[in-house]
């Protein structure tokens, strides 16, 4: 690699990483990044906060780093450990059931599919590791190391259809397994039997639902039609959006979404993690069967 093609490498990447850095920093930034941790599965609410600050601070570091020219090749390494990090959230996320992320880089909050924020991630790892791999100085060595890339591009395309069909197969498992009982812990969300935490909009009153959901949560814009139709036949569905409110889901101690709550009179009756209209009817049945157990005791 020439001098000039190595400072043009060491200036984009530094750009990239201190956009990104900027915009996971802006509060709506935070909440996406920390609403894509979630979606990769990860539940304590101060765990996503203080990762989504420490890759701002890597993201910052980094930057400064290769602005610097000291010590590249370590430099480089670290960046591309951190797009593969935020390739693998991607994934993860996937897996999960989210088809659409917003990881709130450069300050976008739009959820956009899975595989371009992997991409992005994978690309920024690919350009970091142009500072590490030195330049082949015969011509014998540029064929080497085509044929070298050739190989590992079709290793990646490989493994992206074994997952694919991966996902496909989970996805036409549950179908056939059809609906299951809602996910109820008791270490997740409110304490059953005891006053339901605080939160406007609720009217402690007979009984109300409380969903908690995220815009990058395919399940929950599944569960949309089935909820409107719920209140239109008046149960009263109080919505809480993971970006809008997200101190709500350490109140409530929500593992991830979608999340119901069932409360009666003000009081947690039922609750779960859900995938489907059924299991919110089987949480609403559950909650009247133990209200009404609770008023008899």
């Amino acid at each position: 690699m020439t001098v000039g093609s190595g400072l043009f490498v060491r200036l984009l990447l530094a750009a990239i990483l201190a956009g990104a850095a900027a915009g996971k920093a802006r509060p709506r930034g935070r909440d996406a990044a920390r609403a894509m941790l979630a979606a990769a599965g990860l539940r304590s609410a101060r765990l996503r906060s203080a990762l989504t600050w420490a890759a701002v601070t890597a993201e910052l570091v980094l930057a400064g780093w290769l602005l610097s020219g000291r010590a590249l090749a370590l430099a480089a390494t670290l960046v591309a450990a951190l797009g593969l990090a935020f390739a693998a959230v991607a994934a993860c996320a996937r897996v999960r059931g989210h088809r659409r992320v917003a990881c709130g880089c450069f300050g976008g909050t739009t959820a956009r599919p899975w595989w371009l924020a992997a991409l992005r991630a994978l690309g920024l790892a690919a350009l970091a590791l142009v500072l590490i791999v030195p330049a082949p100085t015969a011509p014998g060595e540029l064929v080497l190391l085509w044929i070298a890339v050739g190989v590992l591009l079709v290793l990646v395309l490989l493994l992206a259809v074994v997952v694919a069909a991966m996902v496909r197969q989970v996805g036409v498992l549950t179908l056939r397994l059809g609906p299951r009982a809602p996910l109820e812990l008791a270490a997740e969300g409110p304490s059953l039997g005891e006053p339901a935490p605080p939160l406007d909009g609720l009217a402690r009153d007979a009984s109300e639902l409380v969903v908690f959901g995220s815009p990058a949560c395919r399940l929950c814009l599944e569960l949309e039609p089935g909820l409107r139709a719920l209140a239109r036949d008046g149960l009263p569905v109080r919505r809480v959006d993971e970006l809008a409110e997200p101190e709500q889901f350490s109140r409530w101690n929500v593992p991830g979404t979608p999340f119901v709550v069932h409360v009666r009179d003000g009081v947690a009756v039922a609750k779960g993690l859900v995938n489907t209209l059924e299991q919110v009817e089987m949480l609403l049945d559950a909650g009247m069967l133990r209200s009404a157990e609770m008023s008899r005791a």
